[in-house]
């Protein structure tokens, strides 16, 4: 394996879920040297990627499908804050989660109908009442425990929680 391929994999193998701008700041290597090298890397299995629209995540193969959708989530500050609420409490309101990720409620409430939209949170009730839940804590609680919060950026609200959470 090559030094550039043994950076780029040692870098997504710390990172599940990274995206391809971290990837090439982290590594120094320039948009078209780490897009032939990704391509390449991608092609014989020695990672994997995840498209969403105008997005590309990437993490080893040794993580589920599952998995990866969740890590590249929690790439991003907002919802990696929200989804780590939840998996801190379940069933909080909007107004909590805009304090608990230090946002204004209309970019929280922005980022909640993204992950419910992605079939990550769901909600209950309506109105005043509504109250947000996550479909996947186990899987940010293994992903969290597995990599530590650092692995998604800096250390989200309630992160301390998730672990060991009932």
């Amino acid at each position: 394996m090559t030094d550039r391929r043994a950076r780029i994999l040692s870098t997504i193998e710390a990172n599940p879920g990274i995206r391809f701008r971290e990837i090439m700041r982290r590594t120094g290597m320039s948009n078209g040297v780490l897009s032939h090298y990704l391509h390449a890397m991608e092609k014989v299995g020695m990672v994997q990627a995840l498209r969403w629209p105008r997005q590309t995540s990437y993490a080893a193969t040794d993580i589920s499908y599952p998995q990866l959708r969740v890590a590249s989530i929690l790439q991003r500050s907002t919802p990696r804050g929200i989804l780590l609420a939840l998996s801190a409490k379940d069933g909080r309101r909007l107004t909590e989660l805009a304090k608990e990720c230090d946002r204004s409620p209309s970019t929280a409430s922005y980022h909640v109908k993204s992950l419910v939209k992605k079939g990550l949170v769901k909600t209950r009730g309506s109105g005043a009442a509504k109250r947000y839940h996550t479909n996947c804590r186990d899987v940010v609680d293994a992903l969290v425990e597995t990599y530590g919060p650092d692995a998604f950026g800096k250390s989200a609200p309630g992160a301390e929680g998730t672990i060991g959470s009932p």
